[in-house]
């Protein structure tokens, strides 16, 4: 089944990890069998200070994002799902929708503002990730949701 749904993944930053970008592109190509997915890396100056550093990442990922949007904050205080959830919450949402925007923070998490837009905050586990392998994370579950609700034999 594809879906009209946009999907767009918002990170602070170029990727920088071979092994990260292989992936992404990996995931992507499988992606477009169900939906439009794309990744885009916000730059933002670039600042020594924590709160500083947040608030202009925040900024670089909410520009030019459409109000009517659906923003899916990635933070570590958000709900924690299993697959199967995610897939049935993403069924729901991807008719309702025409863009999903996952926003994801850079070191120091992301800015109160980010949060605030956001109608969604969802974490991705309990551990702490790096931008660049939580961007990988999302794909993998992001392909494994999309493939449960197809109805393939991907989730096992």
């Amino acid at each position: 089944m594809r879906w009209p749904t946009k999907v767009r993944i918002l990170i602070p930053g170029k990727i920088k990890f071979s092994f990260v970008k292989d992936g992404a592109l990996f995931y992507q190509k499988r992606l477009q069998n169900y939906l439009f997915c794309e990744i885009q890396e916000k730059r933002a100056p670039q600042a020594k200070n924590p709160q500083k550093a947040k608030l202009l990442e925040g900024k670089a990922l909410l520009q030019g994002l459409s109000p009517t949007s659906f923003k899916i904050a990635l933070d570590e205080c958000g709900v924690l799902w299993d697959s199967l959830t995610f897939a049935k919450k993403l069924e729901k949402m991807l008719p309702l929708y025409r863009e999903l925007n996952f926003l994801i923070g850079g070191a120091f998490g992301l800015h109160e503002e980010v949060l605030n837009n956001s109608q969604l905050k969802l974490s991705l586990s309990k551990f702490t990730l790096n931008h660049e392998i939580a961007l990988l994370v999302l794909l993998e579950q992001l392909y494994r949701a999309l493939s449960i609700l197809s109805g393939e034999p991907y989730h096992k």
